[in-house]
Order: structure tokens, then sequence, then C-alpha cells
């Protein structure tokens, strides 16, 4: 297990939520730091019909939500 966090995002075109799912080592996040550390990521909204496309730092961040990434490894 490890610490991650989906960070959603609202789309600049039509304000739809973009979803982000990533590990991070730290404990808590801020916003400042979410987008420093994601800010330059490409990034599509999730809409197929907006179709839009660019990076997390064009965005406004709506929630960042912490998750347990539990994973087994392969046998």
């Amino acid at each position: 297990m490890s610490n991650a966090y989906r960070i959603v995002f609202a789309c600049p075109k039509d304000g739809h939520n973009i979803n982000l799912q990533r590990k991070c080592s730290k404990q808590a996040l801020s916003e400042n730091e979410a987008m420093k550390i994601f800010g330059q990521e490409e990034i599509a909204c999730e809409n197929p019909r907006c179709g839009w496309r660019g990076k997390v730092s064009k965005t406004r961040l709506l929630r960042i939500l912490p998750f347990d990434w539990i994973y087994f490894p392969a046998d």
C-alpha cells in the first residue's frame, strides 16, 4: 500500500470534471503543492463531446481526495 491522491480539475472549456490519480510520498497535499507537482502534466477532458486537451496548469483545481493505492505483485 502507498499514499495516492485523486485530484479533480475543472475542464476550462465546459467545466466537466477531469480526474488525475497519482501516487505521492507526501502525507498531506495542499492545492499549491498539487499544482507544483502536477502542473506540467498533460490531461484531457473525460467528456467525449468536449475534446479539450492541455496542461493541468490551465485548469482549476476542485478537490484533492487521498486514498491508499493497493497493489498486488504478480506471482
